[in-house]
């Protein structure tokens, strides 16, 4: 396994959370699509965010590296998929007036990758990174599962969720970014959090041989949990292309 490759944790993906719809809705309006409109979803996994395109009648090229992800993706009408990356994306210069990048862009090498989605996009086109960030601190659970994986794994480190990304996207390509955010709560069962973190590739990876020891510990504190409740931070970054 290496760091931002996800085959082995592709099953357990469903369990990650989707994202806020109203938030979703004031995305398509802030960047100006509608129905038919041709867009890309990059770094798309199994088509989470995908699907929430493409359910507003957008045309979405799915585009993912892993093609044990893609063999977990749903038949979805309105979505094609095909295997590409940030650097790489295998769009035709101008082909879609949005692109989306759905907890994924922190795998991107940003000088290369910036100026590929910027040739993609149309005049006027738009990129949005967006990630849902876990709220630890509002949960007593979520607080301890942290403290337990820490305390086996001191090098986890997610501070790609504290980042200012407005740095990084606007410059040459992009122009200067607007910020939407929502939070939500998702309520999960015991087996689907318990995927949740299975699904975690940057875990698995830093914690390498320690993982299962990771796992059993989170599975000691949801002793007596039948749901969880897991509050998020939905937060988004929207660049138009510079032209």
């Amino acid at each position: 396994m290496t760091l931002g490759d996800f085959s082995k944790q592709a099953t357990a993906y469903a369990a990650r959370p989707s994202y806020p719809a109203a938030l979703v809705d004031r995305l398509v309006a802030r960047v100006g699509v509608g129905p038919g409109d041709a867009v890309a979803d990059l770094g798309a996994g199994t088509g989470i965010f995908t699907a929430l395109l493409a359910d507003r009648g957008l045309q979405v090229t799915a585009i993912e590296p892993g093609a044990a992800m893609r063999a977990q993706a749903l038949p979805a009408p309105r979505v094609t998929w095909q295997a590409g990356s940030f650097e790489e994306p295998g769009l035709a210069d101008g082909a879609v007036r949005w692109i989306t990048a759905a907890q994924a862009f922190h795998w991107a090498d940003p000088p290369r990758a910036l100026p590929a989605l910027a040739r993609a996009l149309a005049d006027g086109g738009h990129l949005t990174c967006l990630w849902n960030n876990r709220c630890n601190d509002d949960s007593e659970l979520l607080r301890a599962v942290m403290a337990a994986v820490r305390a086996r794994v001191p090098g986890f480190d997610e501070r790609y969720r504290e980042r200012d990304w407005a740095t990084v996207i606007a410059g040459d390509w992009f122009e200067a970014t607007a910020i939407d955010e929502a939070r939500h709560t998702i309520v999960m069962t015991r087996d689907r959090f318990r995927s949740l973190w299975r699904s975690h590739n940057l875990l698995a990876e830093t914690a390498g041989p320690d993982l299962p020891a990771v796992l059993t510990a989170i599975d000691d504190l949801l002793v007596g949990h039948e749901t969880v409740d897991v509050p998020y931070l939905t937060r988004a970054w929207t660049a138009r292309v510079r032209r």
